[in-house]
C-alpha cells in the first residue's frame, strides 16, 4: 500500500452529517423570519459551526445565543439515520484494516457524538483512536491533534494520509507534514492538497489497496 495510516476528518469526510445541519440552521432561521440559501450556509460550514453562526447572526441582526439555541433544539431532534456513512467509506476502511492499514479519527465534535455514530452504525472497531473537542486541541488548521497522534503511535509520517472536505484540513495535515487528500471540496491554489477525490473508489486507487 502507499500508505499505511489514515487520519480521517468526521462531518462531511466519513459521515454525511451537513445536510440535516444546514436543515436545522434553515428552520432556525425560519423561526426569526428569515432564509438563508443553502449553498450560502454551507460555504460558511466549510469553516466552524460557530463561524457560521456568528456571520448568520451578524447578518441578521441576531444575538449568536438565540441562534445557536433554536440550531441545537433542530439538531437534537436529528438521528443517527439522518447522518450516515458516505457511500463506500466503511467498506474501503474495513479493506484498509485487513491489509494491515490503520484508521484514526480528529474531529472537533464531542466524543459522545461521535461514539454514537460509530455504535449505531457498529464501526467502533475499525478506529485505532479517535481525538474529540474533550482532548482540547486547538482547532484545524492547527496542526496539534495531527501531531499528537502521530508521536503517540510513532506513526512515520512519510507514510500517513489525511483525509477532509475542507481547505482547513488540508492546511493542518501539510503543517503536520504528511500527506493529504480532499474529498468533495473546492482546491485552495494557495493550499493545494496532494489528492483530490469525489467518491471513496478513486481513494481505493490512491492507497493501491490490495484486491
Amino acid at each position: 500500500m502507499r500508505f499505511d495510516h489514515l487520519i480521517w476528518d468526521f462531518d462531511g469526510t466519513l459521515f454525511d452529517t451537513y445536510p440535516p445541519l444546514i436543515s436545522s440552521i434553515q428552520r432556525a432561521l425560519t423561526e426569526f423570519g428569515a432564509s438563508v440559501p443553502r449553498e450560502q450556509i454551507m460555504h460558511l460550514l466549510s469553516d466552524t459551526l460557530a463561524t457560521c453562526i456568528q456571520e448568520l447572526s451578524a447578518q441578521l441582526g441576531l444575538t449568536d445565543s438565540a441562534l445557536t439555541e433554536r440550531v441545537m433544539y433542530y439538531q437534537r431532534q436529528v438521528t443517527a439515520q439522518d447522518q450516515p456513512p458516505f457511500s463506500g467509506v466503511i467498506c474501503l476502511c474495513e479493506r484498509f484494516v485487513k491489509a494491515g492499514g490503520q484508521n484514526f479519527l480528529f474531529t472537533h465534535r464531542s466524543r459522545d457524538s461521535v461514539s454514537y455514530l460509530l455504535g449505531w452504525y457498529r464501526v467502533q472497531g475499525l478506529f485505532v483512536e479517535c481525538l474529540s473537542v474533550e482532548d482540547g486541541f486547538p482547532r484545524k488548521p492547527d496542526p496539534a491533534g495531527f501531531n499528537a497522534l502521530i508521536e503517540r503511535h510513532q506513526l512515520p509520517r512519510e507514510r500517513v494520509l489525511t483525509i477532509g472536505d475542507r481547505t482547513l484540513d488540508v492546511m493542518a495535515g501539510r503543517l503536520a507534514g504528511i500527506s493529504t487528500c480532499l474529498f468533495r471540496g473546492e482546491p485552495d491554489p494557495a493550499c493545494p492538497p496532494d489528492y483530490v477525490i469525489s467518491s471513496f473508489d478513486e481513494l481505493k486507487s490512491i492507497l493501491l489497496l490490495p484486491v
